[in-house]
């Protein structure tokens, strides 16, 4: 029974990441920000990746659209949310950041 909500969830999960990571391919962005929203995703992507702490490339799944970048997936403190929303506000034309990364320590 565990393993069938394990299952469920995670499948959910990637359904919600796939849908999410595609948005910005399908119009979401206006035409002149699409090269600079995909440039920042890969700054991102690059500039957390350089961490350690956030764990291997693609643990936290980024999208930019118009120059706002989303966060999405799960660090191990509060501490590593915060300083994530921090690092990402300094790559360059990030306007602004939602952050909806949860804690390991608050998700138990």
């Amino acid at each position: 029974m565990n393993n069938a909500k394990t299952l469920s969830a995670a499948t959910l999960v990637m359904i919600l990441a796939a849908a999410l990571s595609g948005c910005a391919a399908f119009g979401k962005c206006s035409p002149e920000n699409c090269a600079t929203d995909a440039k920042i995703t890969a700054d991102v992507g690059d500039m957390l990746g350089a961490h350690s702490e956030f764990g291997p490339p693609g643990t936290i799944q980024i999208q930019t659209i118009n120059g706002v970048v989303y966060l999405n997936g799960l660090v191990n403190s509060d501490m590593e949310r915060q300083t994530a929303e921090t690092l990402v506000l300094k790559v360059q034309n990030v306007k602004d950041v939602v952050n909806s990364l949860s804690s390991r320590t608050n998700a138990r």
